[in-house]
């Protein structure tokens, strides 16, 4: 009796550590411009937003075809305020959220990055994209 229910206990803790799947991510910072009035949260939301409607995902997939369908649902983007170094700031946090092993992390949140820079700067023209 005591085996059968140390075999029941291992097989259901190896059963629930299986289960579990730890996630990483990639994640980049995009602050809006310090001091510009035009650095909002509704600002950020109106770029956010356009950016999403023009299809961030869909651009992330043509400059990396080998990402599957779950790999690029873990693309994101957030904007927000805090403070940074005792200042408020409006950023935005992009990049990849994944499980298991994916080379190109780094340059999908890169490319994230650079998306929303150039987004910014469209929006706010006095900020360079790179």
């Amino acid at each position: 009796m005591k085996i059968l229910v140390s075999m029941l206990l291992a097989g259901g803790t190896l059963l629930l550590f299986g289960c579990i799947q730890s996630s990483k991510t990639e994640q980049r910072v995009v602050e809006l411009p310090a001091g510009d009035p035009n650095s909002t949260l509704e600002t950020a939301a109106s770029i956010g937003r356009g950016l999403q409607s023009a299809g961030l995902v869909a651009d992330v997939k043509k400059q990396f075809p080998d990402l599957t369908q779950k790999e690029l649902s873990g693309v994101y983007l957030t904007w927000n305020v805090g403070n940074f170094k005792g200042k408020k700031s409006v950023f935005f946090l992009t990049g990849i959220q994944y499980s298991g092993s994916l080379p190109d992390a780094k340059a999908v949140a890169d490319y994230c990055e650079l998306r929303v820079k150039e987004a910014v700067a469209e929006k706010l023209p006095q900020v360079d994209a790179k």
